[in-house]
């Protein structure tokens, strides 16, 4: 393989676009290494324990020298529900807190050995313990967002559509970047291997449960996206809509699966709009 250095990624965009560049760097962990960050963010905490488990620990970032309460904002990665490190979003964590949010990355329980609902009960505990202590970081618990990619953002709009995880706990805004909310039947390894021992199938289903929210939900896909297919956003767009609740559906071209995470990196910024997009919404609600 080629030598990775930062100025290879960046001559990949070039070339074959972000997800390119994901590939040449091997692992999440490079790209994080060699990907710019922006400056004035603090690293507040770290390895926080919100259960006893190893894989229940979240990180804090937050912009330096804030003053006064800020939204805070709770990121969940994707990798199938079977792989990722908080360690490893180091960039996405200074991305959104340059946003003027405190930010959230916590790590969860993975498949196999926790299938559907523990990884899921581990994101309600991790934002139960962040709202808990917000003020802390420097943040103000009521004016909460949850959001992820891919898997992760499964898990941030099942959290408060489905009360058990979350109960009546107040959440302002979901952002979902190309998450699979309705993908029933279980059609490929990761899906079976996360839910397929579930005896009632629609009850892992983010669609399911759509009901009337407060919570203002943006769905954001790529009609480029072969992983998770935009229907899965369209449909709860849909879904959620019809129930009552706020929710704002775009739909970007020429984006990977991939691509809707690293465009959130200073490098790949100028690949769509989605940062600046997410920026507004939450802006706008928080």
């Amino acid at each position: 393989m080629p030598a990775v250095t930062k100025r290879r990624i960046l001559g990949l965009v070039g070339l074959g676009g972000v997800a390119a560049a994901l590939t040449a760097c091997n692992t999440l962990s490079l790209f994080n290494t060699f990907t710019p960050k922006e400056g004035g963010i603090r690293h507040v905490a770290n390895d926080v324990a919100f259960g006893d488990d190893p894989r229940q620990r979240y990180d804090v970032y937050a912009p330096k020298n804030a003053t006064g309460d800020l939204p805070v904002v709770v990121y969940f990665y994707g990798g199938n529900w079977a792989s990722g490190s908080k360690d490893d979003y180091v960039w996405m964590g200074h991305a959104l807190a340059s946003m003027g949010h405190v930010v959230v990355v916590p790590d969860y329980r993975l498949v196999p050995e926790h299938p559907y609902p523990d990884f899921v009960f581990d994101g309600a505990a991790a934002v139960k313990h962040a709202v808990t202590h917000a003020k802390d970081y420097g943040g103000d618990g009521s004016r909460l967002a949850l959001m992820g990619q891919s898997a992760g953002g499964y898990i941030a709009a099942l959290l408060p559509l489905d009360p058990q995880f979350l109960g009546d706990l107040p959440v302002k805004a979901v952002v979902g970047l190309a998450g699979p909310y309705d993908f029933y039947p279980f059609d490929v390894d990761a899906s079976r291997n996360a839910f397929g021992h579930w005896p009632r199938p629609a009850e892992t289903q983010p669609i399911t449960h759509a009901r009337k929210l407060g919570t203002h939900f943006l769905l954001m896909h790529s009609r480029a996206d072969t992983v998770v297919m935009t229907k899965n956003a369209v449909n709860l767009d849909k879904a959620l809509r019809d129930k009552g609740t706020p929710s704002t559906l775009k739909l970007y071209d020429g984006l990977s699966h991939q691509d809707m995470a690293a465009v959130f990196s200073i490098p790949f910024r100028s690949k769509g709009t989605v940062f600046a997009d997410t920026r507004a919404f939450l802006a706008s609600v928080l």
